[in-house]
């Protein structure tokens, strides 16, 4: 008996064995730099600045070029790259696009004019420049409009969208993912929430999300 359950054993084996070894591997995705690789080794994309991106709490994140790719860095780098690109500019960026969507994972933008760069070099480390403050007390908020572009996070999850007066709404991605049809270009939407006014634009998280009257 214990013969037999030992030839079932095998015998289920190499079929598995076998099976596994005509089967097709997932394909790996591919490698757009190795890591550690200069900027100037990562993919080049170039377009026209049309809007800084914002953060819920008003921290500037990247830059959303005239085509609606999202170029982003981390918010510590926000006061540098307000120093080194003006909304109007041409940039180029080098970083990881994304595969289904309008976003890159920025190593460095470069304004093209004046070869002004800003390279995310990693966290900020001890006794280097902090954080920026909180940029200031968020208020009640409301805004309505045709959207222009969904907007997304680094890692490319539906988080937003851009009205066409630049007012940036931002969402949790699930909620964003549930509102899919709101947030999509030419979409009218009503957005109510706690938002800040500031010198590069409006953004408001969105506490309630309402389809809008076309006009």
């Amino acid at each position: 008996m214990r013969q037999s359950q030992l030839a079932l054993s095998l015998i289920a084996g190499v079929a598995l064995s076998l099976g596994s070894a005509g089967a097709q591997p997932p394909p790996a995705p591919p490698i757009a730099a190795a890591p550690g690789a200069a900027p100037d080794q990562w993919p080049l994309l170039s377009g026209q600045v049309i809007a800084f991106g914002l953060t819920p709490r008003g921290d500037v994140d990247g830059v959303i070029l005239a085509d609606g790719t999202e170029a982003h860095l981390p918010p510590h780098l926000g006061p540098a790259l307000l120093r080194a690109v003006r909304v109007g500019d041409q940039v180029a960026i080098r970083g990881l696009r994304a595969y289904a969507v309008p976003v890159v994972q920025a190593v460095s933008i470069t304004d093209s004019a004046t070869g002004q760069t800003v390279i995310d070099t990693g966290p900020p480390g001890p006794g280097m420049a902090p954080f920026p403050p909180f940029p200031g007390p968020t208020a009640p908020m409301t805004a309505a409009g045709r959207v222009r572009f969904a907007l997304y996070g680094p890692r490319g999850d539906l988080n937003g969208a851009m009205l066409e007066d630049g007012t940036q709404i931002h969402l949790p991605p699930p909620e964003a993912a549930a509102e899919a049809a709101m947030l999509a270009p030419g979409a009218m939407v009503s957005a109510s929430g706690f938002g800040l006014a500031t010198p590069y634009g409006r953004v408001i998280e969105a506490q309630q999300l309402l389809p809008a009257p076309r006009p």
